[in-house]
């Protein structure tokens, strides 16, 4: 099964080089959940053209040849079949895959050229066009090979991308008035542009987020003339990042990650869901889905398995079938949009739960039929954190202002980023260079060696009130490079409150904790790399620990809370985000 890791970054190399023209490679399928016929019945997905028209870029001087750039307004929609009713609109972008042909020793294509030969990337998404309208949206997927092309001129990120979007939604909005409609369907008096989600793949998810954040998209009232926005949710899919540097998100935000992505090999879409982590002033909630057994290209139905581009790994041995992952895709984007734009609190506390955003239940390790994991974020508003790790003080002062009192523990703080023990010395228990924790976030590293060892976080009175929280949340994975962790087993440990009359309960994690499950992949020896490298992702995913099941603390008056590493004789973890959290206002039990 082991394969020399020389060839697995040449593999990556490839599929960075490779992706979206790779070949099909047929693996192990597993099969979807058993459902009634998924897509008979639905809207159709219309095939429209606005025209054709330029767009301008303003790096380029007057009269250069790339100033001025010739684009065609197409795409996809569909709306629902049912009379009346004025509609949420969904935009969606495609991923960044060559438009026109790249001519042979070239690298990159040429633009334009004859519409027979343009890619039409965006009828990938015609199954997810065709649900959403099913279930009262109005959805585009727009052709936005424009944006992506160096064949006129190097792009600005955005620039091109902001242009495309405005005239299609302004074309929609000139429909919904009653006006010229070049798009095949009745729109009038049917669609709500100020209620807007965009939805992206690849590189389409960092051109939506980019979008989302330019004023005067993410401005709380739209201002005079503009026709569409603010954005309401922004699901990001497969997300690559590279032009971009996120901040935080204004909006509900989700990111999807492909376990065995090909393209976006190490999920750099992760580092989104951690700016918004990080973010002070975070008034939204984002959540970021482990997908297990899925690739990149499997979501658009026009691209080839990108499998040369996917170094073999156990984990990705069996795959899913790609009818599967867009069936996982559509379900899960019906529930993301509910949850933005319903109004009816039990049907939002339904989808809540579904898309495994309920801190009053336990992490999922299955979503929609598929298996994967969650880490997910309240607003800032509905959390109180003790360890969100940014410096070696968070060792021994959590957030609260209490102490941290390690017995029997080893500590570690490892920065965010890539870097390797040559360049920051003490930095080995991170394993940067030796496996990939999607996102590279800043961590601790929490390891004992003899059962029994307590972690302490000391709780001063102004925040010992835990009874308006609903549950302790922690984010962590398992070190598979540790010999302090048993192969193949997953690591468990007990939590344990303490009020300030002494009296103590404690609530055990489960066996199979998802967060706490051994990472699957193989181990090979590198000295290039100084020692050990694991083949396999190791996601910081979501726990939770319901205060509900402290039986007989006073949980308005805690002193303390332990973790107790006491269910294994030695381990090592990696961990952030150790809070409590309650639902919203809205959602909170009357």
């Amino acid at each position: 099964m082991k394969r020399h890791f020389e060839l697995y970054l040449i593999s990556l190399a490839l599929g960075l080089v490779l992706a979206g023209c790779t070949a099909i490679r047929l693996v192990p399928v597993i099969e979807p959940p058993a459902e009634p016929e998924v897509f008979g019945g639905l809207p159709a997905a219309v095939e429209y053209n606005l025209g054709e028209t330029t767009i301008v870029q303003e790096r380029f001087a007057k009269g250069s040849r790339f100033r001025e750039m010739p684009v065609r307004l197409n795409g996809l929609i569909a709306a629902p079949t049912a009379a009346g009713g004025s509609y949420p609109v969904v935009v969606i972008f495609h991923g960044n895959h060559p438009g026109c042909p790249i001519p042979a020793g070239d690298e990159v294509d040429r633009w334009p050229c004859a519409p027979e030969d343009e890619r039409p990337n965006y009828r990938g998404f015609a199954y997810l066009v065709r649900r959403l309208a099913a279930e009262g949206y109005v959805a585009l997927s727009i052709n936005i090979n424009a944006e992506n092309t160096f064949g006129f001129g190097e792009p600005v990120p955005g620039e091109r991308l902001q242009q495309l979007v405005t005239l299609h939604l302004q074309a929609l909005a000139a429909a919904a008035e009653g006006g010229p409609n070049d798009f095949g369907l009745e729109l009038a008096g049917r669609v709500d542009l100020h209620r807007l989600a965009l939805f992206g793949h690849s590189r389409g998810g960092e051109a939506a987020y980019s979008l989302a954040h330019t004023d005067p998209l993410n401005s709380p009232e739209a201002p005079a003339g503009l026709d569409y926005g603010p954005v309401a949710g922004l699901l990001l899919i497969a997300p690559a990042i590279i032009a971009v540097e996120p901040v935080g998100s204004a909006m509900p935000m989700a990111v999807i990650l492909p376990a065995c992505d090909g393209d976006v090999a190490f999920q750099e879409g992760q580092h989104f869901y951690e700016a918004a982590r990080l973010a002070a002033d975070q008034t939204q909630w984002a959540a970021s889905v482990w997908l297990e057994h899925a690739g990149h290209n499997a979501f658009n139905e026009l691209l080839a398995d990108e499998a040369r581009a996917r170094p073999d790994r156990p984990d990705c041995a069996v795959m899913l079938k790609p009818d599967a992952q867009r069936n996982f895709l559509a379900d899960y984007a019906l529930d993301f949009l509910a949850m933005i734009f319903g109004d009816h609190p039990q049907a939002i506390l339904n989808v809540t739960a579904r898309l495994g955003m309920d801190v009053q239940s336990l992490a999922a390790d299955e979503l929609f039929g598929a298996p994967a994991r969650i880490a997910s974020l309240a607003a800032r508003s509905d959390r109180q954190p003790l360890l969100i790790p940014s410096g070696v003080n968070e060792l021994t002062t959590h957030l609260a202002g209490g102490s941290v009192i390690a017995e029997g523990v080893t500590m570690s703080y490892c920065e965010a980023g890539y870097y390797t023990p040559e360049m920051k010395p003490g930095s080995e228990p991170c394993k940067r260079v030796n496996l990939t924790i999607p996102g590279q976030p800043a961590m601790v590293v929490v390891s004992w060696s003899q059962p029994g060892a307590a972690l302490r976080f000391v709780l001063p009175p102004e925040a010992g009130d835990l009874s308006r929280y609903a549950a302790f949340s922690l984010r962590a994975a398992v070190d598979p490079l540790s010999a302090l962790n048993k192969a193949d087993t997953a690591q468990r440990f007990t939590v344990q409150l303490t009020d300030r009359a002494g009296v103590t309960a404690t609530v055990q994690t489960r066996p199979a904790e998802p967060a706490l499950r051994f990472p699957l992949g193989y181990v090979e020896d590198n000295p290039h790399f100084g020692g050990d490298l694991f083949s396999g992702r190791v996601p910081l995913t979501t726990l939770r620990v319901s205060l509900s099941d402290f039986a007989g603390v006073d949980l308005s008056d805690i002193g303390e809370v332990v973790l107790l590493f006491d269910q294994s004789p030695s381990g090592a973890l990696f961990m952030g985000d150790l809070e409590w959290v309650r639902p919203p206002a809205e959602q909170a039990p009357k």
